[in-house]
């Protein structure tokens, strides 16, 4: 018999992958130019919303026009403004002419951007394919008229899947996927646009659609063509498509990629599926007394949880039965995590499990997969003065975030804030980052300061949490004191840059972690000025501005060390606004 026992960890760790858009001609870059106000009334200092406070109408106002790259109106473009500080913000349509207006806007800095199916979603002020986009600050009683965007369709790759014989399969998802920095390095996940998922028609074709330009590689997965070669009572073997890379490999590292450039139509990407061995798994899930585990549910799935994002189709799910067996059918090669957990909502009492499974073509048989109680954590929330906080218990969040941006991990779900601010933390596993934060209020006048364990601050190392332990005592310290930097970037000739990507980040590379409070990014607004808040207080902060750097690039640590011998040194004390103008470094990302 095989044994394998681990104890399992679960939450879901949440990556987020590049926003490709276009809002300039392709081709033809151009300086975004400021909204024109119709007025300059005086600006007036902008108050966080406080939590549970509804976003206020106010009296500003967005008009602008949306149109095609080939010059024509775009209608029916959806047009959205959203607040940077949590205020609310505005949605509307272009008309005929694709022309729009957004009324009844607060004081405050704003994201426009601008999307209809088979273009490329365009943000204001952005000029290359996954920038981010230029805030917008308005006044109240501010119209500010020359929103304008320019759209490109998006790009197009279509093929057709066919099996070893070159008849065609159905059924099949292709997916279209590109390398973007995520969690600080670079990796390879699912492309943007509406249209770069598809499943083949009755012909094997497929279409894969409104993708911004860029390079490629096209996969294929298709569970439901399992041939049968041989099957008895005892025994089934059985072939079937294994994930698939065009131009017909199981291995990323033969995979060819295609380029596509803005609006192109790129045909003839047709590859095989490539028919491998399916194997079985057959086991029993104990719980840690040696009991059979009843009313339980085990997911079988990929090791790169990027990977699992894509091939969706190759996640499986099983129960377990009365007396803990399972077993899960046509599994293709490969590395998986097997995870086990109770059904329904995980209690104080959830046992689970997460193992390590590597497929090849033989089955397994008689797995065993022993649970494990996880630890629960109980703490308090605290101010950092000691008076009584002005938010309602209910409005707190309490996440243990992974530290690990590669696992995809079981367990440790957001925490239960009792009216006393008291909370508990169930099912916990690994070493986690406790973090807290209000619900839709990202800006709030309260936040998290500090978490601390046994007296020592463990905010930013973490809590290394093992199975089946109580931890108490902890707390979540809020204050008020927020800290406010902001700035004006310029050019070598004094002029103000809008085209730039702030990156604020310490010197110490132990902080260079994902996850890290102390990096962030920001993008100048219309007139040139950064502005970051709620950083946390240190005197080790490095600042620069770099141009062409990409989405989530400020938080890769190759950048940061090339970065850190440019870059302007400042410190940010407890509850301290700043101003710190920069130059626009040529350090190339």
């Amino acid at each position: 018999m095989r044994a394998i026992g681990a104890f399992a960890f679960a939450s879901v760790v949440a990556l987020s992958t590049l926003a490709y858009a276009q809002a300039t001609t392709p081709g033809q870059p151009t300086t975004a130019q400021p909204p024109q106000p119709s007025s300059t009334p005086q600006r007036m200092p902008v108050r966080p919303l406080r939590p549970g406070e509804t976003p206020p109408k106010g009296t500003g106002v967005l008009k602008g026009q949306v149109m095609a790259s080939t010059g024509t109106p775009v209608r029916r473009a959806q047009v959205r403004a959203m607040s940077m500080e949590g205020r609310g913000g505005g949605v509307t349509s272009t008309d005929n002419e694709g022309r729009f207006e957004i009324k009844e806007l607060p004081a405050g800095r704003f994201n426009i951007s601008a999307s209809k199916g088979g273009f490329v979603t365009g943000q204001f002020g952005q000029r290359r394919p996954g920038d981010p986009g230029t805030p917008i600050e308005l006044s109240e009683g501010q119209i500010a008229e020359k929103v304008n965007f320019t759209l490109s369709r998006g790009s197009v790759i279509s093929g057709k899947i066919v099996d070893d014989g070159g008849e065609p399969v159905s059924g099949t998802q292709v997916s279209a996927m590109r390398y973007a920095f995520v969690a600080g390095a670079r990796r390879l996940v699912p492309g943007n646009g509406e249209g770069g998922n598809d499943r083949t028609d009755d012909q094997g074709s497929f279409r894969l659609y409104g993708l911004p330009p860029g390079d490629y590689f096209i996969s294929a997965n298709n569970r439901s063509g399992m041939m049968m070669v041989e099957q008895n009572i005892n025994n089934t073997e059985a072939d079937g498509f294994a994930p698939t890379y065009f131009p017909g490999t199981p291995n990323l590292s033969e995979a060819s990629r295609i380029t596509v450039k803005a609006g192109q139509e790129m045909s003839g990407a047709n590859f095989a599926l490539i028919v491998a061995r399916m194997a079985r798994i057959k086991g029993r899930a104990l719980n840690s007394r040696g009991e059979p585990m009843t009313n339980g549910m085990l997911m079988l799935m990929p090791a790169d949880p990027l990977m699992g994002m894509n091939f969706g189709m190759n996640m499986s799910n099983a129960r377990v039965a009365g007396d803990g067996s399972f077993q899960f059918a046509s599994i293709a090669p490969g590395r998986y995590n097997l995870q086990v957990r109770p059904n329904g909502m995980p209690g104080a009492n959830s046992e689970f499990a997460s193992i390590a499974v590597t497929v090849g073509n033989e089955d397994i048989d008689n797995l065993i997969v022993s649970t494990s109680l996880g630890a629960v954590a109980h703490g308090t929330i605290t101010t950092d003065d000691g008076s009584a906080p002005s938010f309602r218990y209910d409005q707190v969040q309490i996440f243990p975030q992974s530290m690990d941006p590669t696992t995809v991990t079981m367990g440790g779900g957001p925490g239960k804030v009792n009216e006393d601010y008291s909370f508990e933390m169930t099912s916990l596993s690994d070493r986690r980052l406790i973090r807290a934060f209000f619900n839709n209020v990202p800006n709030a006048t309260w936040f998290m300061k500090a978490v601390l364990f046994d007296g020592e601050d463990v905010t930013d190392k973490g809590i290394d949490f093992q199975p089946g332990r109580n931890y108490e005592g902890l707390q979540i310290v809020f204050t008020q004191k927020i800290t406010d930097l902001s700035g004006l970037v310029t050019d070598d000739r004094n002029r103000p840059v809008i085209d730039a990507t702030v990156v604020l980040f310490p010197t110490n590379r132990d902080l260079w972690t994902f996850g890290s409070r102390y990096i962030r990014t920001a993008r100048p607004d219309t007139n040139g000025r950064y502005n970051f808040r709620t950083m946390p207080p240190s005197d080790d902060y490095m600042v620069i501005a770099v141009q062409n750097l990409e989405s989530g690039q400020g938080s890769d640590p190759d950048f940061l060390s090339r970065a850190i011998e440019e870059a302007k040194r400042l410190s940010l004390a407890e509850g301290e606004t700043k101003a710190v103008d920069i130059k626009l470094s040529k350090l190339v990302p």
